[in-house]
């Protein structure tokens, strides 16, 4: 069984714990990158991503978006987070890499939508950290494996309205900061 995948998933959803882990609960209110939602809201976001990702990895999803999500983090973030990363892992401990589930985009094995999801934990925690006055370095080989296939939606990102358009770095720029510039963010 493939579990590369698995790993680069949960290296990120750790990459997530590490950043929320320094989050001062002052700082929660705090307006992101992601206008106009601020950490909280971007927090909030990760959680109902999760529980998305879970839905659809044990056969019950495809589910819509939480439409508030700042109210899944409520009032004690982080351990909103630390419950969310645990049921997430719990579904990641059982899932098999190979099997075919229902997307909205037809069906995909599990470890492309975790390969797919992937962008979620990765992106956000930069957001998280931005938001917050923090610095983190994401994984390398998630974000390399993330940004090839961000590459290759070209401008479609940007389409769905929930990524600005891409901005244009330095070739020489690191893989980190391409993936954020693909995304629209200001690396």
């Amino acid at each position: 069984m493939n579990t590369i995948v698995l790993d680069r998933y949960r290296r990120a959803l750790s990459g997530v714990d590490e950043v929320v882990a320094r989050i001062g609960p002052d700082r929660w209110d705090s307006m992101s990158p992601c206008p106009p939602w601020t950490a909280r809201d971007v927090l909030g976001h990760l959680i109902d991503g999760q529980r998305q990702v879970a839905a659809l990895l044990t056969g019950r999803g495809p589910r819509p978006p939480h439409d508030e999500p700042g109210m899944l983090a409520g009032a004690a973030p982080a351990a909103a987070w630390q419950a969310a990363h645990r049921d997430i892992e719990s579904v990641l401990a059982e899932a098999n890499p190979a099997v075919q589930r229902a997307t909205p985009m037809g069906p995909r094995s599990v470890a492309d939508i975790l390969s797919l999801a992937l962008i979620e934990p990765l992106v956000h925690a930069w957001d998280l950290a931005q938001a917050t006055g923090d610095t983190v370095h994401l994984d390398p080989e998630s974000v390399v494996a993330t940004l090839d296939g961000v590459r290759t939606l070209g401008g479609q990102l940007a389409a769905t309205g929930m990524y600005a358009p891409a901005l244009v770095l330095p070739s020489d720029a690191d893989a980190q900061d391409q993936l954020l510039a693909a995304t629209g963010r200001k690396p």
